[in-house]
């Protein structure tokens, strides 16, 4: 199988300063109709684009079917007729499985990242990223939906995982708080000297700079400066928020400074220990495209709005 590119990626440890923890709590409402008619739309239908099953994948917490096929594979087009369009396998998409159909001619990069070497092949994925099994060769419909019902009641997810809810109340939550109707990232810290120095340094009122509607504090006009020549740099991931609790529930949750990890030189925080757990075991499905559709509360941080979250 060819190889995925190598991440380099370890817990954080900063000198901590002593921090106010006072971010304000997210609102519960409900998931925009936009991903609610994606969900509904999915049932029944095979998809074509593996960032959608990803979303939907996470929102429905159910696997992913990855069926690698090409036009000129005889044995794909078999497979399509006798079997991928019958109802009781169609019955299953969107519901117990999320199916997603890929052309080999025109998706190389998953074609190298999943190791494929011959076809039809397929990749059976947990809503984590997650491999949970892999077929190579055609299969009679009897196999097929035998795949379906085995793959459709195991999700790979880790079972002992404290729901994301449960939040641990010691920890300094406070990377984005309100002040003075404004967001200000890092808790008014300097993202300079947070990521250059490695230390928790207190930001002036005197300099101060807004990226992606986010306010932050530095020590000097030369820190300032610094950063917004490369503000992605300094920047925490998703500015401080939780890419697993995005990701799986759909909320935007402030992060703890004790609860850090690098992804490819940016530095994300978490809601709790086991979220980090998740991001560490597959990074690159919780850091690369995350979809700001559908989020509960977008309104409580600003850059949700506008933004694709990577």
């Amino acid at each position: 199988m060819i190889s995925v590119s190598a991440m380099v990626l370890f817990s954080v440890s900063l000198s901590l300063a002593a921090m106010d923890p006072n971010s304000a709590d997210p609102n519960n409402s409900e998931l925009s109709q936009t991903v609610a008619d994606a969900m509904d739309a999915s049932s029944g239908k095979w998809l074509d684009s593996f960032e959608e099953a990803k979303k939907l994948s996470i929102e429905k917490n159910v696997p992913i079917v990855l069926h690698f096929e090409a036009v000129w594979c005889g044995a794909c087009r078999q497979m399509d007729s006798a079997v991928l369009s019958q109802q009781d396998v169609v019955k299953h998409l969107g519901n117990t499985v999320i199916g997603v159909r890929i052309d080999a001619d025109r998706d190389p990069e998953l074609i190298a990242k999943y190791g494929i070497s011959s076809l039809p092949t397929e990749v059976i994925i947990g809503s984590d990223g997650q491999e949970l099994a892999r077929y190579a060769g055609s299969a009679t419909l009897a196999e097929y939906t035998a795949r379906l019902d085995k793959s459709g009641a195991s999700n790979g997810t880790d079972q002992d995982v404290k729901p994301t809810q449960e939040l641990d109340e010691s920890l300094r939550r406070c990377l984005l708080v309100m002040r003075d109707g404004k967001v200000v990232g890092l808790g008014g810290f300097c993202p300079v000297a947070m990521m250059r120095d490695k230390k928790w340094l207190k930001g002036s009122e005197e300099f101060v700079g807004s990226y992606d509607g986010v306010d932050y504090f530095f020590q000097s006009a030369e820190e300032r400066e610094l950063f917004f020549a490369s503000a992605d740099q300094f920047i925490p991931g998703l500015h401080g928020c939780d890419p697993v609790e995005l990701q799986r529930e759909r909320r935007a949750e402030t992060g703890a400074i004790e609860l850090g990890a690098f992804y490819k030189g940016r530095l994300f925080f978490f809601t709790s220990q086991s979220n980090r757990r998740l991001f560490q075991d597959n990074p690159a499905w919780y850091a690369e495209g995350i979809s700001a559709d559908g989020i509960q509360n977008p309104d409580q941080f600003p850059f949700l709005k506008s933004m694709t979250l990577n």
